[in-house]
């Protein structure tokens, strides 16, 4: 009797320790290579997005507006726009590695105004801002 108790205490430790070992890491889960995310307009940010932010709203031109900071996160500002999206490129071609960000924004009405936050790998190449007025070709 003493013995089968002493199995079972040793077999459920054993599937404890099998558990706990099999677990995945949470740690990694934040690892990504670029997301994005929908910033309100009316919120305070650091100084420096805050002037770009003002300065861009003030503009009369009808554009977008990117600036990009050191810690691998740019934001995008844009009027008339309605909705954006951001996909990742990796390419080898000849041998050399490109990896790069496209922004792309859909066009909306005059008085729509978008900005997102756009966070990434700082090993990515470079970061394209495009829009169109194409819904078929936005959500394809």
């Amino acid at each position: 009797m003493l013995i089968k108790r002493g199995i079972v205490i040793i077999c459920i430790m054993l599937g404890f320790f099998v558990l706990i070992g099999c677990q995945q890491k949470t740690d990694d889960d934040n690892n990504e290579i670029v997301s994005y995310e929908y910033l309100s307009l009316d919120k305070q940010y650091s100084n420096e997005i805050n002037q770009w932010l003002h300065k861009a709203k003030k503009s009369t031109d009808e554009r977008i507006y990117g600036i990009d900071s050191d810690d691998g996160n740019q934001y995008v500002y844009a009027k008339g726009y309605k909705q954006a999206k951001v996909s990742y490129t990796y390419e080898t071609f000849d041998g050399k590695v490109n990896s790069s960000i496209k922004a792309t924004l859909l066009k909306g009405q005059d008085s729509d105004e978008v900005l997102i936050k756009i966070t990434y790998n700082t090993d990515v190449d470079g970061i394209t801002l495009d829009a169109t007025d194409d819904k078929d070709q936005f959500y394809n």
